[in-house]
C-alpha cells in the first residue's frame, strides 16, 4: 500500500511542472464566484489506484481572476506558479499552455491531469483541508484498510459487514479490494468499480487459516453524504459473466479484465491487506494459509 501511494505522490510532483506552464490573459469577472478561496489536494486517482495527500499541493483562486498553484519539485523544494481562471458551465478552467478544467464533486473540485484525477477540497483558516476527519466514520483498521480515504474504507467495510456475512461464521473476516476505477461525477455518489474479495479465517497458532471466501466483481455506489455503500451491482456468474461485466463496467471493461486476470497482483494486495489488518490491530499472527497451499508470510509492522 505504501509503495503505490509513493508512486502516486511522485507522479503528482511531475504534474506540478506541467501546471507551471499555465499563464495568459485575464480570467474575467469572478468576484462573486463560490470557487474563490484556497483549495488543497487531498487525493488523486490514477490507473485504478488512489493516493492521499497531506495538504502538499495548494490552489488559490483570487476574485480578480488570478490564482497561484503551490507544490514542490522533484527535490522537495517549494514551487509556486501563477495562472488565470474563468468560469465554465459546471466549474472553472485555467488559461495557458496547459488547459485544465475543474468540475464540482459535491463540496470538492476535481481535474483530469495527464490521465490522473486530482481532487481538491476547500481549506480552513489554518490551510488544512476541511472535513479531512470524515474518514473517521469508518474504522479502517477493523477491515484491514491502512489508508484514510472514506470512500475506499466504505468498500472494505461493506465486504465484511454485508458480503462476508453470507458465509459461515469465522473468527476474522478480511477483504481484498482491487479498485479498477472511481467515478466522482454523479452528484450524490461515487461509483467504485472493482474486483472485490472477502476471505474468512480462523486462528491456528500464529497462522490465519482461510475457511471460506469468495470473489464479487462489480460496482459499489458510495454515498457522498455519509460514505456508506448504498448499492452493489455485481457481475453475474457462469455464462452471463462476460455480458454482465460489459454492462456494468462499460468502457472500463478491458481495464477490469486486466485486474481480474492478474492473480499475482491480487495475491500481493491480499498479503498487504491481511498484514495491515494484523499490524493495525496489534495481533500476533505471522502468516495466512489457504487449504492445500503453503503459508504466506505476512509483512511486519512498519517501524
Amino acid at each position: 500500500m505504501k509503495k503505490r501511494l509513493a508512486i502516486l505522490l511522485s507522479f503528482a510532483m511531475v504534474l506540478t511542472f506541467a501546471f507551471a506552464a499555465c499563464g495568459g490573459g485575464g480570467g474575467g469577472d469572478v468576484s462573486d464566484s463560490k470557487y474563490v478561496g484556497t483549495w488543497v489536494a487531498d487525493s488523486m486517482s490514477f490507473a485504478g489506484e488512489t493516493g492521499d495527500f497531506d495538504n502538499a499541493i495548494t490552489l488559490v483562486l483570487n476574485n480578480d481572476g488570478t490564482g497561484t498553484f503551490s507544490g514542490v519539485d522533484e527535490e522537495g523544494n517549494p514551487e509556486v506558479s501563477d495562472f488565470t481562471w474563468s468560469l465554465t458551465s459546471d466549474g472553472f478552467k485555467t488559461a495557458g499552455d496547459v488547459k485544465l478544467k475543474f468540475k464540482e464533486d459535491g463540496d470538492a473540485i476535481v481535474a483530469k491531469i495527464l490521465g490522473a484525477e486530482m481532487r481538491f477540497v476547500r481549506a480552513d483558516e489554518n490551510g488544512e483541508s476541511e472535513g479531512e476527519s470524515g474518514s473517521a466514520s469508518v474504522d479502517g483498521a477493523a477491515y484491514g484498510y491502512g489508508g484514510d480515504d472514506p470512500v475506499e474504507a466504505a468498500c472494505y467495510k461493506y465486504m465484511v459487514e454485508t458480503v462476508g456475512k453470507s458465509f459461515d461464521a469465522a473468527e476474522y473476516s478480511i477483504p481484498t479490494v482491487n479498485i479498477v476505477h472511481e467515478d466522482f461525477t454523479p452528484e450524490d455518489e461515487v461509483l467504485v468499480y472493482g474486483d472485490f474479495w472477502v476471505e474468512n479465517y480462523n486462528a491456528d497458532g500464529d497462522t490465519l487459516k482461510c475457511v471460506s471466501g469468495g470473489n464479487f466483481p462489480g460496482c459499489m455506489h458510495v454515498s457522498k453524504a455519509d460514505n456508506t455503500v448504498t448499492a452493489f451491482d455485481q457481475v453475474a456468474n457462469g455464462g452471463e459473466f462476460e455480458s454482465s461485466a460489459k454492462e456494468i463496467f462499460g468502457d472500463k471493461y478491458e481495464d477490469f479484465m486486466k485486474v481480474y486476470g492478474d492473480s499475482d497482483a491480487r495475491e500481493e494486495n491480499r498479503k498487504i491487506t491481511v498484514s495491515d489488518y494484523v499490524n493495525l490491530n496489534g495481533l500476533e499472527f505471522k502468516s495466512y494459509q489457504d487449504e492445500g497451499w503453503d503459508p504466506v508470510e505476512l509483512y511486519p509492522a512498519a517501524e
